[in-house]
């Protein structure tokens, strides 16, 4: 599960009407702690100015929270969950929560919380399918899709580049380059989906970059040896460089991406990489 609990908290009464807790977890928090704790930051909030402030922050995991003119939601999550999607899943059950409850909500009837119950298995419709586990296996398949798709990036070009360079003789050089780069960095941005987050995604894009390197000077070595050995050594560096960057840099993008659509997981025998 990608969050261990939810309270919502009406600010009329300063009543926590409704709380849940995973499976997983033992519920050990009073949630009237909660309420009370929130409307009072949130009140310094608002006195003090620190209107952009959603989250208090713990070492593996965040107290964030959200309100709108009547409620506040809060949960429990892991620490590394990007803020905004953060925002935007408490958001969203809080829009359920007020139109399933509407008209107990348009009566003011929030002193018995009983009838609220029953958004459970609604809350837990909404968050199934919204973590994503980052481990070695992910990491590792991130590296490995990587190198594949530059691996097939190089059996197209062998293909085409005899074709591009007929037909534009003074620019098809450049243009073949260009074409394996943004391969390269559509590659590390595939394997940066699959291992993640931005870290996995650098690891990945390291990973992939020895094993790819090799293989591109492999083409181009009979033509380097040529001219004399410091050649070869100095365009292998360069272009490992190159080839670094440029799939490293895919993998960062790809695996925030992927922090922006999916939670990190907080299951009791979840195995995370701190």
């Amino acid at each position: 599960m990608a969050i261990e609990n939810i309270w919502i908290i009406d600010s009329n009464s300063g009543i926590c009407i409704y709380d849940w807790c995973t499976e997983f977890k033992e519920k050990t928090i009073d949630e009237q702690l909660v309420s009370g704790l929130l409307l009072a930051f949130k009140s310094f909030s608002s006195e003090a100015g620190l209107v952009d402030i959603s989250a208090i922050e713990g070492i593996d995991r965040k107290l964030a929270y959200q309100a709108d003119d009547r409620f506040i939601i809060a949960s429990i999550c892991h620490s590394n969950d990007n803020e905004p999607l953060v925002n935007k899943t408490l958001q969203g059950l809080l829009a359920d929560f007020r139109k399933k409850y509407k008209d107990l909500i348009d009566e003011d009837s929030t002193t018995d919380v009983s009838p609220f119950r029953t958004f459970h298995k609604d809350l837990e419709s909404k968050l199934e399918g919204t973590t994503a586990t980052r481990s070695t296996t992910s990491l590792i398949a991130g590296a490995i899709i990587t190198m594949m798709l530059v691996g097939i990036i190089y059996v197209i070009f062998f293909f085409v580049n005899p074709l591009i360079l007929l037909q534009l003789p003074k620019s098809g050089a450049v243009l073949s380059l260009i074409i394996i780069f943004i391969g390269y960095f559509t590659s590390g941005f595939i394997g940066g989906l699959i291992a993640g987050d931005r870290r996995f995604g650098i690891y990945t894009g390291i990973f992939a970059s020895i094993p790819v390197t090799a293989l591109f000077i492999g083409f181009l070595y009979k033509t380097w040896i040529a001219t004399n050995i410091a050649t070869v050594i100095i365009n292998s560096l360069l272009y490992f460089i190159l080839f670094l960057l440029l799939i490293t840099a895919g993998g960062i993008v790809g695996g925030y991406r992927r922090e922006q659509r999916y939670l990190y997981p907080l299951d009791i025998d979840e195995e995370l990489d701190e």
